[in-house]
């Protein structure tokens, strides 16, 4: 366990390998930083990586009365960045955690290369998400709706890997962590519309890349193949040997291959 501390607050990361680029790895809302054990074990072989538990999560702070804003994690994780003495870095965002690293992308232009989203949801989402994120933020259905989501995220396969993630290691996060979770999710997509809108808005973007496997439609591949054409900043790869919402623990090394050509174009 490694700890750093923000006020009062100690958080739980973990920082292994080397080389000019530091990779950051940023767990989705109500998830641990050992979504990215597999991937860390190939891309700390040619880079440096970074990952942390948000508060309120895992084996950082989990104190009752602890604000969890989008804000307040985004705050974190900059000085994280700062006491490490992170000067050029590249973001790799699971889902809604990406909101956050735009977030950084604005805050610290120089230095941030890159940014890599994970199974986010990058058109305007259907009515029925909206509902499950209102959801998550009701103490009576919160399980309910966490449950719902945990067996649409498996993508109808059984991987075992995947499964114990979601079913056992993110089912410890209790609801004032989904309640958050659900509030700054619902709160950015009303905002904002949808990332791709996010992203159309930044005055001078670095490189971005989406990598996905839960959604098969081809309507949405081709929504995001047309930003693309439209804003060359953008590119878009879909697993097409992965299926669940966790490509990056279903199929670690066609996600790190896509990640290296990303930074290597």
């Amino acid at each position: 366990m490694t700890a750093f501390r923000h006020g009062t607050l100690s958080l739980d990361y973990h920082d292994s390998g080397s080389g000019p680029l530091t990779l950051v790895l940023l767990p989705g809302w109500c998830e641990p930083k050992t979504v990215f054990a597999p991937f860390t074990a190939l891309a700390s072989q040619k880079y440096r990586v970074i990952s942390l538990d948000w508060r309120g999560h895992a084996l950082s702070d989990r104190d009752a009365g602890l604000s969890l804003g989008a804000q307040d994690l985004l705050a974190d994780l900059q000085q994280l960045l700062l006491e490490l003495q992170v000067e050029r870095f590249v973001t790799l965002s699971v889902a809604h955690a990406s909101w956050i690293a735009v977030a950084l992308a604005e805050n610290m232009p120089q230095q941030i290369q890159g940014m890599v989203f994970l199974d986010w949801i990058m058109t305007q989402p259907e009515p029925a998400f909206f509902d499950s994120v209102q959801q998550m933020q009701r103490p009576e259905h919160w399980l309910a709706a966490r449950d719902d989501l945990f067996t649409f995220w498996q993508g109808g396969i059984e991987h075992p890997q995947v499964k114990q993630h979601l079913t056992v290691e993110m089912a410890q996060e209790d609801y004032r962590v989904w309640q958050a979770a659900g509030v700054a999710i619902e709160q950015a997509y009303r905002q904002y519309g949808s990332p791709l809108n996010r992203l159309g808005e930044l005055t001078s973007p670095p490189a971005c890349r989406h990598i996905y496997s839960l959604d098969r439609g081809e309507d949405y591949l081709r929504q995001q193949q047309s930003f693309a054409a439209n804003h060359p900043f953008f590119s878009v790869v879909r697993l097409e040997n992965a299926r669940t919402h966790l490509g990056i623990l279903e199929q670690p090394a066609a996600v790190y291959r896509a990640v290296v050509d990303f930074l290597d174009d």
